[in-house]
């Protein structure tokens, strides 16, 4: 029994290093532009994170629709099988490809600073209008505040004016009543007086 065993087993080891073997082979990733990779076998699973497109990997295992693959960082993950293909990328190949990509990649650095430039300049241009409009709102209220005091003091120098000619009216009324009864009296007096001197005359 133990000689049909021990032939069984290393049959079976045997087996498995074969399987490992073949399913530890080089593929690569397509030129997709976003490619996720998973923490398990299937949609439901969390993302574990992004790889390069065209970037060699090792397929450890398949599974349905999903493969387990170790990436140039050692890191292991499940990636979809249509995101594999056994064709290295053309920009790996293509020398001249890849100097395209570079100099895109440095007119995109050139315009993505001059936009944040223009941001820049933007938001300082914005700030400044805004400090400038607040300036203008204060001056303005300012402007209002002064105006409210110069219509009290002319409200209090029209008062000031109206009680002036008041008692001027008062002191003129008084001094043409005073006239008037002076002369009343005057006028009741003298037509006295001179009669009196006039009987003394002929006397």
């Amino acid at each position: 029994m133990q000689k049909i065993i021990k032939p069984l087993v290393s049959l079976l080891i045997l087996s498995c290093s074969v399987l490992s073997v073949q399913a530890a082979e080089t593929q690569y990733v397509t030129e997709n532009l976003n490619t996720f990779l998973r923490k398990g076998a299937g949609d439901n699973f969390k993302i574990a994170g992004a790889i390069q497109a065209g970037e060699q990997v090792t397929v450890l295992e398949r599974k349905e629709r999903y493969s387990l693959i170790r990436d140039g960082r050692n890191r292991e993950a499940w990636i979809l099988n249509s995101e594999l293909t056994s064709s290295p990328s053309s920009k790996n190949e293509n020398p001249r490809l890849r100097a395209q990509v570079q100099e895109l990649s440095m007119k995109l650095n050139r315009l993505d600073s001059d936009w944040q430039q223009r941001t820049q300049e933007m938001q300082r241009r914005e700030k400044d209008a805004v400090q400038k409009s607040n300036q203008l709102l204060e001056e303005n209220s300012q402007l209002k505040r002064e105006l409210e005091i110069t219509k009290n003091k002319n409200r209090d120098l029209e008062a000031m004016l109206d009680a002036g000619k008041r008692e001027i009216a008062i002191q003129w009324f008084i001094y043409g009543g005073s006239v008037l009864g002076v002369g009343l009296l005057l006028g009741l007096i003298i037509p006295l007086i001179l009669p009196k001197r006039r009987r003394s005359g002929w006397a």
